[in-house]
């Protein structure tokens, strides 16, 4: 998923592991040193050979001490429940090559299993005893227990958000509101120009890009959206920036439905009426299928003037319609809709349009 590419790109900066840390818990989180930090390599090899791949590791200082702690990330945009098992696997792999690097008789490091939760619906791991069948009589459960830190994007409380960078990027991987969405990315981007190099912002920027594109109506086949989006996500002067953009890629959606629609509408009416047509008269039905279908469209067009310029302005651009005869000039108004910048201008070129044919003025 888009979440956890962009979640790969940005915690493989020292800096926004810093500022994760930051997010465990008190007593763990009082326990580090974020100033000792080593990147480790993700894949790790099993006895049997095979190669299994986590998210991201990292060691990290132990405050008052030479030794690390190991931290191994894992990134989740939907739930999985058997994700207490993998980061088991990861950390015994994790433990097995710290092993067999050291002398036999040097203690193995703590492990810190972190998974990263950016879904919408609240979620909780399975723990291994709730995976496993009970255990015979006389065994003891508690050589199941493993336990993992949870950070779901979801409860991060929003002035977290305005301090701390990895909380606003989670905020924001979070987010499904395209309202909401350009102050979460101006609080994240301009703690990001303060204290981030160029060359990781732009890294972020683009893996962005395909996640907010597809999450908010862009065409990532479009060459002008991803110029449009790049700019407003490296710059981030204004929020109104990436607010616009989002609103375009939405209107530019609405229309291109509109558009659609009229036409296999309409499509759909003749057809209907050569049906009925059958038994009531071939031009009778067609009448009845074209003017149910024009119904259908003045109504989308409608709540597609609302949608931009409010229900008011809606209201009075559906009573404009429904005055007109035919359906051939509907799909020009469906153009209107998404060029207009104001709705005193929309209304007058479709009176303009729908009196005489002109509504390029």
């Amino acid at each position: 998923m888009y979440e956890d590419d962009i979640c790969r790109v940005a915690f493989a900066e020292a800096g926004m592991v810093r500022h994760l840390l930051a997010l465990l818990p008190n007593d763990v989180a009082a326990q580090l040193d974020p100033n000792r930090l080593r990147r480790l390599s993700t894949e790790h090899v099993g006895t049997d050979g095979q190669r299994r791949r986590a998210d991201m590791s990292w060691a990290v200082g132990i405050r008052g001490q030479q030794a690390e702690a190991l931290l191994a990330l894992e990134f989740q945009s939907a739930p999985n429940r058997r994700m207490t098992l993998r980061m088991a696997v990861y950390t015994a792999l994790l433990l097995q090559e710290v092993a067999a690097e050291g002398r036999s008789d040097a203690l193995l490091p703590w492990v810190l299993p972190v998974v990263v939760y950016t879904g919408r619906s609240r979620w909780r791991p399975a723990t291994l005893t709730e995976l496993t069948a009970p255990a015979p009589t006389g065994w003891s459960a508690q050589q199941l227990r493993f336990e993992l830190h949870l950070l779901d994007a979801a409860t991060l409380k929003a002035e977290l958000g305005l301090v701390n960078p990895a909380a606003a990027l989670l905020r924001l991987l979070a987010n499904r509101s395209a309202e909401a969405l350009p102050a979460l990315a101006a609080a994240l981007f301009g703690q990001l120009r303060r204290e981030a190099r160029v060359g990781f912002r732009d890294r972020l920027a683009r893996a962005m890009m395909r996640m907010l594109i597809a999450r908010f109506g862009g065409d990532r086949t479009d060459d002008r959206h991803q110029r449009q989006l790049q700019r407003a996500l490296r710059t981030m002067e204004e929020p109104s920036m990436l607010a616009e953009a989002v609103e375009e890629w939405a209107a530019e959606a609405h229309a291109k439905g509109v558009q659609e629609g009229l036409s296999e509408g309409v499509q759909q009416g003749r057809l209907e009426g050569v049906q009925q047509g059958r038994l009531e008269g071939v031009q009778q039905g067609r009448l009845e299928g074209v003017q149910q279908a024009r119904l259908e469209s003045i109504q989308m067009l409608r709540r597609v003037a609302a949608w931009r310029f409010g229900v008011a302005a809606g209201d009075r651009f559906g009573q404009l319609l429904a005055g007109e005869d035919g359906s051939e000039r509907l799909p020009q108004v469906a153009d209107l809709v998404l060029g207009c910048r104001s709705a005193e201008e929309l209304l007058g070129r479709a009176r303009r349009l729908l009196e005489d044919g002109d509504g390029v003025r």
